[in-house]
């Protein structure tokens, strides 16, 4: 069943780019086209889908508990992420925007499109969307800010300048989600209906973005560059295993035992294949989107064989 619905998720995922290569092939989605569609991404749906994922969380005491564990080791392990991308781009020696890329798509899985449905599937019931949607809320404090700030290292703009940067119309609907949150905020259905639909289609969009950018720059290349495998390899499967590892020993030392679901929905996450959004925020931010795709493309590939062995080491390491 597991390995049925990730196979599932990446065929849906391989479909909609298909579609956008088709359509780019035949001059549907021209150059300026795709620019546009980046645009509306970043401007309007993304914006409205973090709002909505935000005022979704809901806690209640029965799972308070593992839901701070997971919180908080998320964003252990995204920083385990962060320091890995940072080491490897400099094993590798890359410079400027591709290694700021490398770095962002070491950071950052593609969470929200494969991991809900995944745990939807996986664990029946809502439990395991639920630290799902927990994990992608830690992501996205790291994503609209210091990701933000990653794609503008290399401007050679002030320090002051950078910051500027973070206040976009993303990181202005996090905090926004962040209030409504706190507040016990719910949007009424008449609402909450079509702004989750618009939020939704930041996927369906996104791929077609994406395959509007590979029928442009065939990925072909990606299976031979060994920077990539190096990516895949801290990040689906080498720093997923230290959280396995971390998880165990904080458990021996403090008592305190999270969850089967919690912590299997938590490493899980972190061995996510690149972030398909990382590849529009390249474009907006006039980085590398060409290096960002070949990632995102051969590590969703290669996630058919690491998740499921992943998975499969958080059975036998309980």
């Amino acid at each position: 069943m597991y390995f049925n619905v990730i196979l599932i998720q990446i065929f849906i995922l391989g479909l909609l780019t298909l579609i956008g290569v088709i359509a780019a092939k035949v001059n549907i989605i021209t150059v300026t086209v795709k620019d546009s569609i980046a645009s509306i991404i970043f401007n309007i749906t993304l914006p409205f889908l973090i709002i909505i994922s935000v005022t979704s969380i809901e806690l209640n005491k029965q799972i308070l508990q593992n839901s701070i564990l997971v919180f908080v080791f998320s964003a252990i392990g995204i920083t385990l992420l962060w320091l890995m991308g940072i080491i490897s781009k400099g094993t590798l020696n890359l410079k400027d925007k591709k290694a700021d890329i490398h770095i962002l798509n070491t950071m950052f899985g593609n969470v929200a499109f494969l991991g809900y449905p995944l745990f939807s599937a996986l664990f029946p019931g809502g439990e395991g969307l639920l630290y799902a949607i927990i994990f992608h809320f830690s992501q996205d404090l790291f994503i609209w800010t210091i990701g933000v700030f990653i794609f503008h290292s290399n401007s050679g703009s002030s320090f002051s300048a950078n910051l500027k940067h973070l206040i976009n119309p993303n990181t202005i609907a996090f905090f926004i989600g962040i209030i409504l949150l706190a507040v016990g905020f719910q949007f009424p259905k008449f609402l909450f209906n079509p702004l989750n639909g618009l939020g939704n289609t930041t996927i369906y969009l996104a791929m077609l973005y994406i395959g509007a950018v590979l029928a442009q720059n065939p990925m072909k290349s990606s299976f031979k560059k060994t920077e990539i495998y190096l990516l895949i390899f801290n990040k689906m499967l080498l720093i997923p295993f230290i959280m396995i590892l971390l998880v165990k020993l904080f458990t021996i030392a403090s008592g305190i035992e999270m969850g089967y679901i919690a912590k299997t929905v938590l490493i899980m996450q972190l061995a996510m294949p690149c972030m398909t959004m990382i590849v529009v925020l390249a474009k907006k931010f006039g980085s590398d989107d060409i290096h960002a795709t070949e990632n995102l493309f051969l590590s969703t590939i290669l996630s058919i064989g690491t998740l499921p062995l992943i998975y499969y080491l958080i059975q036998i390491i309980p």
